[in-house]
């Protein structure tokens, strides 16, 4: 059994499933705006992925490739398929699929005063298990707080911000601009 990735389109058997589990799985604040979500998927942007396991879906992974790095912007694994080894056997395929390059994500800042802190201690301790280090940044939006891990190497506040310019492009850069502060 092997882990499958298949670009997402509007015509995928999953398509509603998993823009479900992309609105149930990241806040309001973190997703990308509809509109421009509709705009990628009809012009068939590269970067949402369905992730399968022979033919059961497992979930979605939205990544964008900056230069020799694979940037995570999402991750999510189905409700039916968690706490069963998936996370793990995903972040492996994602290695090898990626195969030389580095792979960056974010993951929200470790705060002991957050309603969610028990979530955020154990999703840092699985992308540690996977292989993932702190990169010594945190990328602050304007109503977040993200700590940027790395597998495969080190990065530079300058090209965190120079991914982040070239992801965001002039028009959506004008009105997201993430500071990023060493840790």
């Amino acid at each position: 059994m092997s882990i499958i990735f298949r670009p997402l389109n509007k015509y995928d058997v999953h398509y509603s499933v998993v823009i479900d589990l992309y609105k149930e799985a990241f806040p309001g604040a973190q997703r990308i705006p509809k509109f421009l979500l509709r705009h990628m998927l009809r012009n068939g942007k590269e970067g949402f992925i369905v992730i399968y396991e022979n033919d059961d879906w497992l979930g979605l992974i939205y990544s964008i490739e900056y230069r020799d790095i694979a940037f995570v912007q999402f991750l999510a694994i189905s409700e039916s398929s968690r706490s069963k080894g998936y996370g793990s056997k995903v972040m492996e395929s994602l290695r090898c699929v990626n195969s030389g390059k580095r792979i960056v994500l974010n993951i929200e800042e470790l705060d002991e005063q957050a309603e969610n802190c028990q979530q955020r201690v154990k999703r840092r301790a699985f992308y540690e298990k996977n292989g993932f280090t702190s990169s010594g940044y945190i990328v602050k939006e304007p109503d977040e707080r993200h700590e940027m891990l790395i597998r495969g190497g080190c990065i530079s506040k300058e090209e965190i911000e120079s991914m982040y310019k070239e992801i965001l492009g002039r028009i959506l850069g004008f009105f997201v601009r993430p500071k990023v502060i060493k840790i």
